[in-house]
């Protein structure tokens, strides 16, 4: 069965790029959408610098090819650019292996483990099961009979609700979706033009007055 998710970004992509709009489509949003910064949750994972000066929020699925290529990307851009607080949305919306993965992520999340279990997820050919996960988190040295009550646990079921919940009352019609600053980009971008974009945000901050 055809996600409903996929399909409509694949249309809106297809008909932007055809066009050449594509990178305006992130410049015009930006006057409407809510800075990333107003975005993040309490138990959110933050990578990259902490205290960076641009936030950037990333909701993706870890089954999404764009948003696979995508990590790619913005993983360059950590090691380049030490002012970027990066904060991963999981957006389980490919199916039950999605909504599996993110279980065991938010789960390796109580052991501190979130980062490294997501490297695997985002790179391992196929969807995550219970056997896969299991192998992994033995590799990363994580309590198994621990994170297998914690995955199943009502505080992990209730952080995907969240999440879900967050992806729709921002409207979000496909993955990858990031939040730069105060630029919102539907969709998947070259590392040049992720680059372009991270600037404009900081010349967009830099313009914005205190009050």
């Amino acid at each position: 069965m055809t996600n409903p998710f996929l399909s409509r970004y694949w249309r809106r992509r297809t008909f932007c790029l055809a066009l050449g709009l594509w990178p305006v489509v992130a410049r015009a949003s930006s006057d409407t959408t809510p800075n990333a910064d107003a975005l993040v949750r309490p138990g959110d994972p933050i990578l990259g610098n902490p205290h960076g000066d641009l936030t950037l929020v990333d909701f993706y699925d870890i089954r999404c090819p764009p948003c696979r290529a995508m990590d790619v990307r913005i993983k360059r851009l950590l090691k380049t650019d030490p002012g970027i607080r990066y904060v991963p949305v999981d957006y389980p919306i490919l199916g039950a292996a999605s909504e599996l993965g993110t279980k065991a992520l938010f789960a390796a999340q109580l052991q501190g483990r979130y980062e490294a279990l997501r490297d695997d997820f985002m790179t391992e050919p196929t969807p995550p099961d219970d056997d896969s996960i299991k192998t992994d988190a033995k590799s990363l040295g994580l309590d198994w009979s621990q994170m297998e009550l914690d995955m199943n646990g009502d505080a992990v079921a209730a952080r995907i609700a969240a999440n879900l919940a967050r992806g729709r009352a921002l409207d979000l019609s496909g993955i990858p979706a990031l939040f730069v600053g105060g630029i919102f980009v539907p969709g998947e971008l070259s590392y040049d033009d992720l680059s372009s974009v991270v600037a404009m945000a900081r010349t967009k901050k830099a313009q914005v007055k205190p009050p």
